[in-house]
């Protein structure tokens, strides 16, 4: 092998590097690939009171990834509780659970807020979609008022029929 082919090769090899292995400018590995994180599913209809759950997956898990922690972002900022189970995972296990409760103090609403997995440098948001209902239907309290009015008055219309007789 000449020289010439030699040169050839090695820049070759350095571009090659630098397109799989990208570096900062001062010198540092920028981690490119990381675990696909999948959620299902990917959109929830609570009832205030209520709670839902949200399963998590992790997947194509690169052998250099140690444990990836969740969070989430874009929830009202009261109302809700959030929690995982575990908070964070490695490549021995991929899943975990989200639970979203709409506590009493939460409002009717629709939003998208995000499921944050993040290990060092890589992070990966995917969204979630969150419908958030009254516990009940506003007719309910209102037949309830108008069977408890009407429960008071029969006694007071039955009086003044059998008194008028």
């Amino acid at each position: 092998m000449n020289r010439s082919n030699l040169i050839l090769i090695t820049l070759l090899l350095t571009a090659a590097n630098a397109c799989i292995f990208p570096v900062t400018a001062n010198g540092e590995r920028i981690q490119q690939a990381g675990p696909i994180l999948t959620i299902t599913p990917s959109s929830v209809v609570i009832k205030v009171g209520d709670s839902a759950n949200v399963s998590l997956r992790l997947s194509s898990w690169p052998s250099t990834f140690g444990n990836v922690c969740f969070g989430v972002e874009d929830f009202p900022t009261s109302g809700f509780i959030t929690a995982f189970t575990p908070s964070c995972v490695n490549s021995e296990s991929s899943l975990a659970l989200l639970m979203v409760e709409a506590t009493p103090a939460a409002a009717p609403q629709s939003f998208t807020a995000y499921v944050v997995a993040s290990a060092g440098n890589w992070s990966q948001r995917v969204p979630i979609n969150v419908t958030v209902e009254p516990a009940m239907p506003a007719w309910i309290p209102w037949s309830i008022i108008l069977v408890f009015v009407l429960v008071l008055l029969i006694p007071l219309i039955v009086k003044r029929k059998t008194k008028s007789q």
